[in-house]
């Protein structure tokens, strides 16, 4: 019970925004764990050139964003866009900067995927574990 007797209200869940909905897009945990140490370095040292281009013929980003489905979709709606002079790489126009936030966004992502994958694999037993009974 809430305040004076009333039953607090259950309010549906908001609209995801642009780049939440690209995020939540990825379905690979790794992928999303490389793109939050992306945003996250970008995040705190955001005057480093180093941090604001990345080499999409890198074997880890290769491997995990270039072959995740949504991935450079996502990286795109965060801020990122390929650079005109090598177009193998990406980076952050000067001026953007990333803030917590967009790091929280691929957190939370990266959290509700591996909750998802829990719940679906323990399904997947009782399943198995009914039809062996």
């Amino acid at each position: 019970m809430g305040y004076a007797g009333y039953v607090p209200a259950k309010l549906p869940p908001s609209k995801p925004t642009e780049v939440e909905a690209a995020v939540q897009a990825v379905k690979s945990v790794e992928t999303l764990e490389v793109m939050g140490k992306l945003l996250y370095n970008c995040a705190v040292s955001p005057r480093e050139d180093k941090f604001r281009r990345v080499k999409l013929t890198n074997k880890k980003v290769a491997d995990t964003i270039c072959s995740t489905h949504g991935a450079l979709e996502a990286m795109a709606a965060l801020g990122w866009v390929a650079d005109e002079a090598n177009p193998q790489e990406l980076v952050v126009r000067e001026g953007t900067f990333f803030s917590m936030k967009e790091v929280r966004i691929v957190e939370a992502a990266k959290e509700r995927l591996q909750k998802d994958m829990r719940s679906s694999s323990s399904k997947n037993l009782a399943a198995m574990v009914s039809v062996q009974a």
